[in-house]
């Protein structure tokens, strides 16, 4: 038998109030709570069986045949049938797709430590972030970093938000399925990461070691990859405890890469089945 769903036309609903909070870290902290706004995300987050606390979807959109299944999934009491005004304050989009959903944080997945250790075991392949402070780029890395199959992405002090909306919508999902490591305290990580085994590269123009060289000595190794910050590289504590420095080959009139590309072309070049 069909769910009977709650009906919201408030926008001072104490639930709308909760999840408009939701778009401040502050408030997703303290209540260890995130926003998952769309289709694809809704459905990324039932299959992965995250623990969905509410999801507020538009009428028409609930009687849709694909999302109505998932819906149908839920427990009774976790949706919320809203007008457009509603979604419109809890979303933090400019053209609400018409459903967003409230996940707990993934802690099974996400973990956080003062310094990567032996909890987390030697990574065959690893990506660590130095100050990337874009959401965007920061959950784009994620998701390529699952597109091809790097075990875990380490993220250091000064690193966005793994659960600020722009990451996670950047992520396309992938912030479900990839292990992520957030440290604070990226250089002693790194010589932690050594000391297991890893070789730890930093990514830099000025480097001699080109990608290409690397991934061919890859094989059979752990190897990891640090990628800094978008405007001032990677910090020169971090860079002095690295393996060394590797570059990827670029035009000389060309001052640098977009951090998210760059990680991404390491990734490629260092995935395990090249």
């Amino acid at each position: 038998m069909p769910h009977s769903y709650e009906y919201i036309t408030s926008r001072s609903n104490r639930s709308v109030a909760l999840a408009a909070s939701l778009a401040d870290k502050k408030h997703r902290d303290e209540h260890g709570l995130f926003l998952c706004e769309g289709k694809k995300l809704f459905r990324e987050a039932v299959a992965a069986g995250a623990e969905i606390e509410k999801v507020f979807v538009i009428e028409n959109l609930a009687k849709s045949t694909d999302v109505a299944e998932l819906l149908e999934s839920l427990p009774e009491g976790k949706v919320a049938i809203v007008s457009e005004p509603v979604l419109e304050r809890i979303s933090t989009e400019k053209s609400p797709e018409g459903i967003i959903c409230i996940a707990r944080y993934l802690d099974k997945i996400h973990k956080n430590n003062t310094i990567y250790n032996n909890h987390f075991g030697v990574p065959r392949r690893a990506v660590l972030l130095d100050r990337v402070s874009d959401p965007g780029n920061v959950g784009t890395v994620i998701r390529t970093a699952a597109a091809f199959g790097i075990d875990t992405v380490v993220l250091g002090p000064g690193c966005a938000d793994i659960y600020n909306p722009r990451t996670v919508r950047a992520s396309m999902g992938a912030i479900f399925r990839q292990t992520i490591v957030r440290v604070a305290d990226l250089a002693a990580s790194v010589i932690r990461l050594r000391e297991m085994g890893a070789e730890v590269w930093a990514a830099t123009l000025e480097a001699s070691v080109a990608i290409g060289e690397l991934a061919e000595s890859a094989s059979g190794k752990s190897v990891c990859i640090i990628i800094g910050n978008e405007g001032q590289g990677i910090s020169p504590e971090i860079e002095a405890e690295a393996t060394g420095k590797v570059k990827i080959p670029i035009a000389e009139d060309t001052e640098s890469l977009n951090a998210a590309i760059a990680a991404a072309i390491f990734m490629w070049e260092l995935r395990q089945d090249r």
